[in-house]
């Protein structure tokens, strides 16, 4: 054999690896991500630690089945009226800031983000600023739109105009036709919440009823050796949201399945029953979703009330915890933070207040005898 083809033989498995290195796109996928910049190497083994033992991957894996937390940011309304008011901002950076400590893994915001906020950008600068702490941190989360995320409530703040009248108010009269102002129409315009936030803000979701809104939207993600979902839906849903909701809770039987919506308990603690202008009430929304299913395990609301806690049991017979923290404070920024304890089948909660450092004992809760998925 030539010198010359000595040399082209040696090239044969360097030229191997290099095409096994160049990157192959896959079509046809549900979203559109932005391209990356390829890394240097990739573990095999999901979880795996590079240039790690069995062993510390174990020891990794034990460890991810330990206690982690959820928060619950309740009504903001309050805190977006002023620039310069800094409670939202403090809350979500405090948040941000404790995150290792506490296992943080996901932060539900349960609506009435702002006032008004369809007519006063403002409103919505102040969120969007305070719910960047949580995304330079990594903290996924979701925010269920309240009846003042909408166009349903004007500068008076009076969401109560009744279904199917008209709005009251000259704002959206200038704007609209009569038609266009009937309080259940305007329920479901969330134009300016859907411009400030979008399904890549919130970090974790997988799914949405309507394309390029998140008012309905499921995120997942993995914590305390489980698999994990957030539901996310509007307020008083349409029944076809809730048939979306069934679906998506049935296609993932082995997630363990957290509901966040606006106006689900009263500051009683009971289901509430009316739909007020929207169109099923939270009751419809138990009987066809979270009692059903088996892996529904909590639910978090606000709307009413300041907090409160419910315990029910599903038709399969298992327990599910619903929480209710709205306060509408007008002085501190309350915060419902919930761990989860996998291993016991128990989560515990309080309330506390960072700008004041206050704790709302009378609130705190725990849990047992929660039967997560495996």
């Amino acid at each position: 054999m030539s010198p010359r083809c000595t040399r082209l033989l040696a090239l044969v498995p360097a030229l191997a690896l290099l095409s096994l290195a160049v990157p192959v796109s896959s079509a046809g996928t549900a979203v559109t991500r932005a391209a990356t910049p390829p890394t240097t190497a990739a573990p095999a083994v999901a979880g795996a630690v590079p240039g790690g033992t069995a062993a510390a991957t174990a020891e990794r894996r034990r460890a991810d089945r330990g206690p982690f937390s959820l928060a619950v940011v309740p009504d903001t309304q309050q805190e977006v009226l002023n620039p310069s008011d800094p409670r939202f901002s403090q809350r979500t950076a405090w948040l941000a800031r404790n995150r290792r400590q506490a296992d943080l893994r996901y932060v539900v915001q349960t609506g009435d983000l702002v006032n008004w906020g369809w007519l006063a950008p403002s409103q919505y600068a102040v969120a969007s600023t305070a719910m960047t702490r949580l995304e330079r941190a990594g903290v996924p989360y979701s925010i269920a739109p309240g009846n003042h995320d909408t166009r349903a409530v004007g500068w008076d703040g009076n969401g109560g105009y009744g279904g199917g009248a008209y709005v009251d108010n000259p704002e959206c009269l200038q704007r609209f036709s009569p038609s266009q102002c009937q309080t259940p129409t305007l329920l479901r315009r969330t134009d300016e919440f859907n411009a400030v936030f979008d399904a890549s803000r919130f970090g974790r979701v997988r799914g949405a009823f309507e394309r390029g809104k998140v008012d309905n939207v499921y995120s997942a993600f993995r914590a305390g050796g489980l698999r994990w979902m957030v539901l996310t839906l509007e307020l008083y849903p349409r029944a076809e949201v809730v048939d979306w909701a069934a679906r998506v809770v049935r296609r993932h039987p082995r997630h363990n399945v957290v509901v966040a919506t606006h106006a689900y308990l009263g500051g009683d603690g009971s289901i509430l029953q009316g739909a007020e202008y929207g169109s099923t009430s939270p009751q419809y929304l138990y009987d066809r979703v979270v009692s059903r299913f088996r892996n529904v395990k909590m639910v978090f609301s606000g709307h009413v009330g300041e907090a409160a806690t419910r315990i029910d049991r599903g038709v399969h017979g298992n327990k599910i915890a619903s929480f209710l923290t709205t306060f509408h404070s007008t002085t501190t920024n309350p915060v419902r933070m919930v761990t989860v304890r996998p291993r016991r089948g128990a989560v515990s909660t309080r309330v506390e207040a960072p700008a004041t450092g206050e704790t709302f004992s009378r609130y705190s809760r725990v849990v047992r005898g929660l039967s997560f998925v495996r």
